[in-house]
């Protein structure tokens, strides 16, 4: 069995470390409003299904469009600072662009998902980068994965998706492609296996070493 010709990526839990800047970006958006702050065990229920489920789900009772549009603004000045690729994700994606493609498909607004990817200097390593508005809608609905391996000229039982969620073992199953979690503290392990992950690895680092030893060697 040959090793995946595409790997599809999530960004926020997976390749980054994004939570301590949107909990930063909330709570200031908070302040400006006169709400309370969120602490970051909070933040981390209920990211990754995009910024509109985040801020419905801190705020039921005020202006949701004047809180995003606050939010929007805060987070966007930490964005850069406060978001940090996990120990060893850079050298790692390095090595697996050598021989196969590589993407991101993310829940983040895509002019946020663009600035991270152009900041970490990972533009050239990507043969695509996803966000709800390209595809039209968010994960768990397929549209981004199937997007991609359109784009890529790949067929799904070439691709593999990697995240840190229940919703991208839901994605790949939409989407027919398998799906190797990482249990980078969203998530438990046992939590992505029983969302339909068919392995979990600790992280992006131990991809390479978890190809080999699942597939028989096919790249040089």
């Amino acid at each position: 069995m040959r090793q995946p010709a595409l790997i599809i990526f999530d960004l926020d839990g997976t390749l980054v470390d994004s939570l301590p800047g949107i909990r930063v970006g909330l709570n200031r958006a908070f302040e400006d409003l006169g709400l309370p702050s969120r602490d970051l065990t909070w933040v981390r229920a209920h990211v990754g299904f995009g910024a509109h489920r985040l801020i419905a789900a801190a705020a039921e009772d005020v202006d949701q469009e004047r809180l995003m549009t606050c939010f929007r603004r805060r987070y966007g000045e930490v964005l850069i600072e406060l978001t940090h690729s996990y120990p060893g994700v850079d050298e790692t994606l390095v090595y697996l662009a050598r021989n196969r493609d590589l993407a991101v498909a993310s829940n983040k607004p895509i002019e946020w998902v663009d600035a991270l990817v152009d900041h970490l200097g990972w533009r050239e390593l990507l043969v695509a980068v996803i966000g709800p508005e390209t595809a039209g809608a968010r994960k768990p609905d397929p549209a981004m994965i199937e997007a991609i391996v359109t784009r890529t000229g790949h067929t799904a039982s070439e691709a593999l998706l990697v995240g840190d969620m229940p919703v991208d073992a839901d994605t790949g199953a939409r989407a027919g492609i398998p799906v190797v979690g990482v249990a980078t503290g969203s998530y438990p392990a046992d939590a992505l296996r029983a969302a339909g992950c068919i392995d979990v690895i600790s992280g992006v680092p131990a991809l390479p070493d978890w190809l080999e030893s699942r597939y028989s060697p096919s790249f040089g």
